[in-house]
């Protein structure tokens, strides 16, 4: 697609800089009545109002000038990222940067091919609605104007005059979306045996990949708000780097669309935001969508497999990427990938394709043509009711949890994501496997369900749905509609509130009655507390202000059961040896009785108890064991397990991991009182900034930080440093922080509309060298949320506000 052609009727921010600011909101009002006139029709008209955080607020007569503006828009913050991502959605990484590190640019490139994304991207666009595809279209469009506008050696970031920024179309935006999410390695490494190994098999994370995705959604209802209506609290915890990153908006077409919220880059339209009658959040749930199959190979062909006793051949599909040499000069690479009527077949360590055996996988979202739709309706939704309907008639979100709440004061929980719908006594069978079975328990870490793909019966049913045949319907999703409150934090569906329970549903939506994690029941317990000191106040109902100090306050479950135990304990025996070196522990204690329990940046003892307690082994906190003890129980799912373990064959295991916390503070120059704030930063472009909060997992606290880096982008990373022996977290860095709570709200709708108060903590834009990447991170290190501005008049009042109306031609 060409890049759009600038005309002289284009206002850029420039032009209005010098502006006397009382008649700043004139000229704003001057410029959006370009949408009542009816010029649109012919080419994009729209104007951006960027307010002092850098949102823009975009208003367009229609969805394509809408997604002009925002393409625009996006492009002069992030016009890097979507380069490289489209980069790698066309299949051409290998041709720019060579083979990569592990052969990743060209395993990338392979898959791509293989899985022909434009093939998919072009259904994917197709299947979408009109207003859909005229907003991708000008997005693509806006986007090109910018690059038109800006030599490519001056765009900001770090991609500046990089061959491969290009000008993109509305199919490279289609064919992003349908890279596929995981396995691509494993995919593109896969061969039969005899054919020489491409690369190492990837293993499986013994520790579980769900560890480090998480997210907490409150919505309050009527019951438990002040005002008496809706109130979201949303804490998505992602990326803050990569093009998995998140990126905030204002998107108004008068009388259609008015939403506010984010989406990830490159993605129009809003994913998580609220409108004048619904707010919404997403967390990752718990659901299986993937399915592993064990294909038993036809003897002597390593390339056929069973299928009900008969053989059948594989798919081969010979995709050949041209691949940039040290000398500059392209070479043809030529690999041959397999596929079965499930899948493609897959390299994995403890699962590898032998003579025997192989393994193909079957994802629910491949053929998963309906996100445009469902969120357009969510944008749209002037009620609860339609809100739901949306999800009942396009299915939910790919991959997650929806969570609600409504002016008139309800809240809503769903997991309607997709899952296979598998026959009852697959799935039981499943389960059984699931308790002794290593090789099955390690495809549950990676989130899929492994069956026999050799036996028919393990096929996904044949039902219809909206989205397609295989998948359980919307009618047999855990849902959940209340007048006080639900919640998720990625545990499964079972525990939404800290009393009622979601029963009865397909095995594939998550486990029942099995323990929660501590971060969840962290947030039941907030939710819950109805005493006089708790965080909704002596009313029991949440105000604006309540929620927002409850978003930061960095309680952390593990230390609240434990804590005071361990100090008592170690009080009574100052010295314990471990690694042959008798620890003094004297310090230590003292050190956690002093400490508050909380995740602050002047906490003295939280570093401490962190080593503490990630000396202990995963599936320690869902038991009892070497850390708690009294064991789960089923029935009191929030409250188990809990107590500290006792000693146990003449050991103290708890204060031996205490004394060795002490050995690996030793080892990394820290003192047992070093304050959090001290060790844990986040590199902002050169900028160290203390960041608060914890480690949902290990520490139970709902406000998650962790290091967490993007292995689908080119842009540079933050030093990650040296691991200090013996600690499962700490670095040279201390504890860099590159991920976890990237955007935060709270909201409340109130009788003049929907207030809130936002930080988008990873930054509005990706050029390191604007205040923009690192404001709004020192925002949250010093606890300040900034105002969201949603009204016509909010918006005018914002004295640093900059107004451009764009003007342009359509893409034929």
């Amino acid at each position: 697609m060409r890049a759009t052609a600038l005309l002289a009727s284009a206002v850029p921010f420039r032009t209005l800089v010098g502006v006397p600011l009382l008649l700043l909101p004139l000229a704003a009002a001057c410029m959006l009545d370009g949408w009542r006139d009816g010029s649109a029709a012919s080419g994009y008209d729209v104007t951006i109002r960027r307010d002092a955080y850098g949102v823009p607020h975009i208003v367009a007569a229609d969805f394509g000038s809408l997604g002009y503006g925002e393409g625009y828009a996006f492009a002069q913050d992030h016009a890097c990222t979507l380069a490289d991502q489209v980069l790698r959605a066309r299949g051409e990484r290998a041709r720019y940067l060579g083979r990569g590190e592990r052969d990743v640019h060209l395993a990338s490139d392979v898959v791509a091919h293989a899985f022909s994304t434009e093939d998919a991207g072009r259904l994917s666009f197709e299947a979408a609605p009109p207003e859909v595809r005229a907003m991708v279209v000008g997005y693509a469009d806006g986007y090109n104007r910018y690059l038109a506008e800006t030599p490519v050696d001056r765009i900001p970031g770090w991609c500046g005059g990089q061959p491969w920024v290009r000008p993109i179309s509305a199919l490279d935006l289609a064919r992003r979306g349908k890279f596929p999410a995981a396995f691509v390695m494993e995919i593109a490494t896969a061969a039969p045996p005899g054919a020489g190994p491409l690369a190492a098999a990837f293993s499986f994370n013994p520790e579980g990949e769900g560890l480090t995705t998480a997210s907490n959604a409150w919505a309050i209802g009527a019951e438990r708000s002040e005002r008496g209506r809706g109130m979201l609290f949303a804490n998505p915890h992602w990326f803050w780097t990569g093009g998995q990153r998140f990126w905030e908006k204002h998107l108004t077409v008068p009388g259609d669309l008015d939403v506010y919220g984010i989406s990830t880059l490159g993605s129009p339209g809003v994913a998580i935001g609220f409108n004048r009658h619904v707010a919404w959040t997403h967390t990752v749930s718990a659901s299986r969508r993937i399915t592993f199959y064990s294909l038993k190979l036809a003897p002597g062909d390593p390339t056929a497999y069973l299928y009900d006793g008969a053989p059948r051949p594989m798919r081969k599909r010979v995709v050949t990427v041209d691949v940039r040499q040290p000398d500059g000069s392209l070479t043809p690479v030529t690999r041959t990938l397999y596929g079965t009527h499930y899948g493609p077949v897959i390299n994995l360590a403890g699962l590898p394709w032998t003579a025997e055996r192989a393994v193909a996988y079957r994802d629910v979202n491949a053929a998963n043509f309906r996100g445009g739709a469902l969120y357009l309706a969510m944008q749209r939704a002037r009620s609860l009711e339609a809100f739901q309907q949306a999800h009942a008639e396009h299915g939910g979100p790919s991959f997650l949890n929806t969570i609600a709440a409504s002016v008139d004061g309800r809240a809503w929980y769903a997991d309607a994501s997709p899952v296979p719908d598998l026959a009852p006594d697959v799935l039981a069978d499943w389960l059984r496997r699931r308790e002794t079975d290593a090789t099955t328990q390690a495809a549950d870490r990676r989130g899929a369900i492994l069956l026999d793909g050799s036996d028919s019966r393990s096929e996904w049913s044949s039902e219809s749905g909206p989205r397609g045949p295989g998948l359980v319907p919307y009618a047999r999703s855990p849902r959940l509609e209340r007048r006080d409150y639900v919640f998720n934090a990625n545990d499964s569906a079972w525990v939404p509130h800290a009393t009622a329970r979601l029963s009865g549903y397909s095995a594939a939506f998550g486990p029942e009655r099995t323990p929660r994690s501590l971060r969840t029941r962290m947030n039941a317990r907030l939710l819950a507390d109805m005493s006089p000191t708790g965080p909704a106040g002596a009313d029991g109902k949440f105000s604006l202000d309540e929620l927002a100090t409850v978003a930061f306050d960095n309680r952390g479950l593990a230390s609240e059961l434990l804590r005071a135990p361990l100090v008592e304990r170690c009080g009574r025996r100052s010295q314990v040896t471990v690694e042959a070196v008798t620890v003094n522990l004297g310090p230590a204690c003292r050190a956690l009785a002093e400490w508050n329990g909380r995740l602050d940046l002047d906490s003295r003892g939280a570093v401490l108890w962190r080593e503490f307690i990630t000396r202990f082994e995963a599936g320690d906190q869902f038991r009892a064991g070497p850390l708690f003890a009294e064991d789960y129980d089923p029935d009191r799912p929030i409250d188990t397990p809990r107590g500290l373990a006792p000693p146990r064959d003449g050991r103290d295991q708890v204060l031996e991991a205490l004394a060795q916390a002490v050995r690996v503070l030793e080892r990394a120059g820290l003192s047992v009182d070093v304050a959090l704030g001290q060790v844990q930063r986040a590199d902002r472009s050169g900028r160290k900034v203390p960041v608060h909060g914890g480690h949902g997992f290990w520490e139970g606290v709902p406000n998650f930080v962790h290091f967490r880096p993007h292995t689908t982008t080119l842009e540079p990373q933050p030093p990650a440093g040296r691991p200090v022996p013996g600690s499962r977290l700490l670095t040279s860095e201390g504890y860099p922080i590159t991920g976890g709570t990237s955007f935060v709200m709270v909201l409340e709708f109130s009788d003049r509309g929907p207030r809130a108060r936002a930080l988008l903590v990873s930054g509005q834009t990706g050029d390191p060298t604007s205040p923009r990447f690192w404001e709004q991170t020192e925002l949250y290190a010093s606890k300040r949320w900034r105002d969201v501005r949603f009204t016509d008049e909010e918006i005018r009042a914002d004295p640093a506000v900059t107004v451009t109306r764009l003007r342009g031609p359509r893409t034929p």
